[in-house]
């Protein structure tokens, strides 16, 4: 994936990441998940098994928005350490 593609992606997830409403919904449904089990019958495997893995899939994906935030805060840098290599490098050259 291009540096720029990684750096929009980024910028995108941190919307998502700063938006109020997508917060209280993913705390809502996580706490509904928690909530349920909490009070589902020990007996109840299958139903225990299914609020896991929703929780699971709220878990992840919180944590893949992170981290594709992440990896654009990482290509950010790494453009702007190129554009300093660069930047020295004409530098250098217009020394001669």
């Amino acid at each position: 994936m291009e540096i720029e593609q990684r750096i929009y992606n980024g910028n995108r997830a941190k919307e998502v990441l700063e938006n109020e409403a997508f917060q209280w919904a993913l705390d809502g449904i996580k706490q509904e998940v928690k909530d349920a089990w909490e009070h589902s019958p020990a007996r109840d495997a299958e139903g225990r098994e299914k609020l896991w893995m929703m929780l699971s899939l709220a878990n992840k994906l919180e944590l893949s928005i992170k981290s594709m935030l992440e990896t654009g805060r990482l290509a950010e840098l790494d453009l702007e350490h190129k554009r300093t290599l660069l930047e020295r490098a004409k530098d250098a050259m217009s020394g001669y």
